[in-house]
């Protein structure tokens, strides 16, 4: 448990806190592209084309 007491110092809190929030959201970006990715492919599938409504 030493790590987690070490972890939870002030002075690493204050970067690991914003290196964290960096990390997510970004990851939350990709996942939402990812996302649109897979929809945009499925329409193509099913015959939709996806730049009609644009």
């Amino acid at each position: 448990m030493q790590w987690l007491t070490n972890i939870l110092q002030p002075q690493i809190l204050a970067l690991l806190i914003p290196v964290i929030g960096i990390i997510a959201f970004f990851g939350h970006k990709a996942l939402k592209s990812h996302h649109q990715h897979l929809e945009r492919m499925e329409k193509i599938r099913k015959g939709i084309d996806p730049d009609a409504n644009e």
